[in-house]
């Protein structure tokens, strides 16, 4: 059940909830900084020169994954930057890494729910400022009454200003797990970014807060403002992904197990 109305919040007049979901529990240690290698070969075929193909970033994988352990009760595997040196992240044949890329396919194009939200990120990148906006207050709705259940949520946040393929690689997913209304009724979201790693120290380290915002971003269209332990980001809105838990094979929870336990 969610846990709702810290005493902070009961002497502001706010109104807070959180679920039983915890970065420093289900938060991964390292951050998206995977390279998915799509294809390799020459071009023309056999005589041209060798071409390969990448795209960066696993953040729906790690965000879909990080949801998983979360439905298991399992804290996800402690494994820290420290442990991927130089690359940051579990290679790839690592049964992590495969997990989370796995999972990365299911969030938007290997299964029905994927693919529609696949075609939510075009539809979405190509809305104009007025109508993402229109759309996102919706959303944010859908997030609250989630939350309200004790149910966290994937978000897919929307930055793209245009439909083309190459645009969507700015687009991105987080976990949101919690909300606190402010004296005006406007929502702040509590998000596990996985751009953001959890890290130990407090002062390494801060929840992500997704708000929309009152300044030039009216203007801009980017009115929402994320603040991460580091920097800020900026997007144009953002809709509720369709996840649903899956349990990861035995190996990885026993790799989960045994990296927490060391």
């Amino acid at each position: 059940m969610p846990k709702s109305n810290t005493s902070a919040d009961q002497q502001s007049g706010n109104h807070a909830v959180m679920t039983d979901y915890s970065p420093e529990l289900y938060a991964f240690r390292f951050p998206n900084a995977f390279v998915n290698h799509l294809w390799r070969g020459r071009v023309p075929p056999l005589i041209g020169r060798k071409v390969e193909l990448t795209s960066a970033g696993r953040c729906g994988g790690m965000a879909f994954a990080s949801l998983d352990f979360y439905h298991l009760g399992t804290p996800v595997p402690s494994f820290s930057t420290q442990d991927f040196a130089p690359s940051c992240v579990p290679a790839d044949g690592y049964p992590l890494a495969d997990y989370i890329y796995c999972r990365q396919l299911h969030s938007m194009l290997t299964t029905v729910r994927g693919i529609r939200d696949g075609i939510r990120y075009l539809r979405w990148s190509g809305y104009s400022a007025t109508t993402i906006a229109a759309t996102t207050k919706i959303e944010e709705q859908k997030v609250i009454e989630s939350l309200d259940r004790g149910q966290p949520v994937v978000l897919g946040l929307i930055k793209a200003t245009s439909r083309r393929l190459k645009a969507q690689g700015v687009n991105h997913q987080v976990v949101c797990y919690g909300y606190r209304l402010d004296s005006s009724g406007r929502p702040e979201f509590r998000v596990y970014d996985p751009n953001d790693p959890f890290r130990e120290s407090s002062n390494d380290y801060r929840p992500g807060v997704l708000r929309r915002v009152d300044d030039d971003g009216e203007q801009s269209g980017f009115v929402y403002q994320e603040r991460l332990s580091h920097r800020t980001d900026r997007w144009r809105g953002f809709f509720v992904v369709d996840y649903r838990p899956q349990q990861p094979d035995a190996a990885l929870i026993s790799v989960a197990k045994g990296s927490v336990a060391r």
